[in-house]
């Protein structure tokens, strides 16, 4: 079996990306609604999106540059510092892909692409009206990285959970079966969480067990 290698110093920006979303699958994605200092709404999806930390909770979104210029998510989480991150399911997925054009500054994006919203109980962004799941997020910190092709590591505190109520197990749980989500693959893929399997963890000794590891 013969293998090929891309050095990542040898190879340019587009092929380095080609290879971090072909090989780092599935994604989650994070839809964001964010609201700019001047009142406007944006949302828009992030695949480079994973947890930090679960005590206290949180949550990182990658956000690239356009033109050499901060999007409007990164610059909207710096100037009011509130913002949701809406779970992608079946049957979202269009609306979702429709929010990632190129739109302008002072447009609204729910306006556009007819998306229903309500108001956020702990911040000033909007979320989506029945979105199944809703995290209601404060910014913490930015981190920069790049010089030509600037990534702004976006990282929040997550305040609050919007579930919707027949996705609970025992109160506690999320359903991943009705949940349903999307994930991202590289170039145009996406993928639907079509099989679901459980394996038990190996037992480890409770006296062994790290005593921050969750239950």
């Amino acid at each position: 079996m013969s293998y090929r290698t891309f050095d990542s110093s040898e190879i340019d920006h587009q092929q380095t990306y080609r290879m971090l979303i072909g090989s780092i699958v599935p994604r989650p994605i994070a839809w964001v609604s964010s609201i700019s200092s001047d009142g406007i709404p944006n949302l828009a999806p992030f695949s480079f999106f994973t947890m930090v930390s679960h005590f206290p909770p949180m949550v990182s979104i990658s956000v690239g540059e356009r033109e050499h210029s901060m999007k409007d998510t990164s610059r909207n989480i710096l100037e009011t510092k509130g913002y949701v991150i809406h779970t992608v399911v079946n049957g979202w997925e269009e609306k979702m892909n429709a929010s990632s054009a190129n739109f302008q500054p002072d447009e609204d994006e729910f306006i556009a692409i007819n998306l229903e919203t309500v108001p956020s109980d702990l911040v000033d962004a909007p979320r989506l009206a029945n979105a199944p799941v809703a995290m209601e997020c404060t910014f913490d910190r930015i981190i920069d990285f790049g010089d030509d092709w600037v990534t702004h590591l976006v990282i929040g505190k997550i305040l609050r959970w919007h579930v919707r109520e027949d996705l609970l197990l025992d109160d506690k749980y999320i359903d991943p079966h009705k949940l349903a989500p999307v994930g991202r693959l590289g170039g145009p893929r996406y993928c639907r969480t079509q099989s679901i399997f459980e394996m038990t963890a190996p037992y480890v000794q409770p006296d062994k067990a790290h005593p921050n590891d969750p239950v």
